[in-house]
């Protein structure tokens, strides 16, 4: 999926040609990038059992859409809406009408961060349906959940394909009604790409330390707080197991295309150093304080080196084992969304931050899984 990405933002007075790189050092890089590819990959196939939108652990299998039992109709949108994802993948739901009114919506399995989704749930979204008829459903307009706004947009488009289904099995007609793509392209949206674009483009071009720290303020204030919108295993497993579904995903692409194809074109550490929110908070943090830092060591430094790495190995081998694979829930940037994220990812996003005053960037350094995963497909120096 990675490597077949082909929309790179880069500046009209920013050309690259083979002469001006390393021809052993793009052939390495694409090795790495097909090796995490495929660590990727299987870590995908066995969290959510689809790679890049194909059901692997069940071919062969389907889940009819609609069901009849005596006056009750049931609809499973697991089949009729695949290419309706939240932020880590599907949100099915199940659409129960009997005597010609909405009796339930009942949510079921998917692979969306489970506080952030107990967040729909309780918020009473799944229940604004019930007792409506499909008519008076399919024209009401449902807003969707602060801080889980990819999850509701998503519950939200699936009941809607649901009832439809309903209703062109009783021939009615559908006046109303938000399409998936429609649902995220609010305010928010249009300026967390705008910021995006802006640290894919502009520090191609712009060598000065005042932007720089304005981008940051934009990435952590824009992209961290505001969108929660970054790269980290839960995204980079919804994108290997269910594949880029709609444009309302362009975001997710161009945070994908800065970390993994811009390394190709001698821009390695690209999304680390310029994209990233986490990153972007620490480095900001590190700036109040530029010359009380602590120094450390560097035995110090290779040996929490070489800890990240073996907390990467030993975190990769509990997702393809299934041991522990909900750790991928808990990574510092979900700290973004402080409404949702677990109090002790609060805490330890705040030890962070006011670490990084003393010791620049500690959590990339030293303990960052997605990061260390990027290093690896960039074939760069892990110290």
């Amino acid at each position: 999926m990675f490597i077949a990405v082909k929309c790179v933002i880069l500046p009209f007075n920013y050309h690259i040609t083979m002469n001006q790189t390393d021809q052993r050092h793009i052939s390495t890089n694409i090795i790495s990038l097909i090796a995490v590819f495929l660590l990727m990959a299987a870590a995908a196939i066995m969290h959510n059992g689809r790679l890049l939108g194909h059901d692997i652990t069940h071919s062969g299998q389907s889940v009819s859409d609609i069901k009849i039992s005596a006056d009750t109709v049931t609809i499973n949108t697991s089949s009729l809406c695949p290419d309706i994802t939240g932020y880590a993948g599907p949100v099915p739901v199940e659409i129960k009408i009997a005597s010609g009114r909405i009796v339930s919506v009942m949510p079921l399995d998917n692979a969306e961060t489970p506080s952030f989704f107990k967040k729909v749930t309780s918020s009473g979204l799944p229940d604004r349906w019930t007792g409506l008829t499909p008519s008076e459903a399919a024209s009401l307009h449902v807003d969707a959940v602060a801080g889980a706004t990819y999850s509701s947009h998503a519950l939200i488009a699936n009941v809607q394909a649901g009832i439809a289904r309903y209703m062109s099995d009783h021939n009615d007609i559908i006046t109303q009604g938000i399409s998936p793509k429609e649902s995220h392209r609010d305010a928010r949206f249009y300026c967390m790409l705008a910021v995006l674009i802006a640290a894919m483009s502009l520090p191609l071009v712009i060598k000065n330390r005042r932007y720089r720290i304005i981008q940051q303020l934009l990435n952590a204030g824009v992209l961290g707080f505001w969108g929660g919108t970054f790269v980290d295993y839960t995204m980079m497993l919804g994108v290997m197991s269910n594949g880029i579904v709609s444009l309302a995903s362009v975001t997710t692409v161009l945070m994908l295309v800065a970390a993994f194809i811009y390394p190709l074109f001698g821009k390695k550490g690209y999304y680390c150093a310029w994209v990233c929110p986490l990153g972007s908070l620490q480095e900001l943090a590190s700036d109040c304080n530029p010359h009380h830092r602590i120094h450390l060591s560097p035995a110090t430094v290779k040996t929490l080196t070489t800890f990240r790495m073996i907390l990467w190995g030993a975190l990769m081998i509990c997702l393809w084992t299934g041991m522990w694979m909900s750790w991928i829930d808990y990574e510092l940037f979900t700290a973004f969304m402080v409404r949702e994220a677990a109090t002790g990812v609060l805490i330890a996003g705040a030890a962070v931050v006011l670490l990084s005053v003393w010791i620049p960037r500690p959590y990339c350094r030293f303990i960052c899984p997605t990061g260390t995963l990027l290093r690896t497909a960039q074939d760069i120096d892990t110290k």
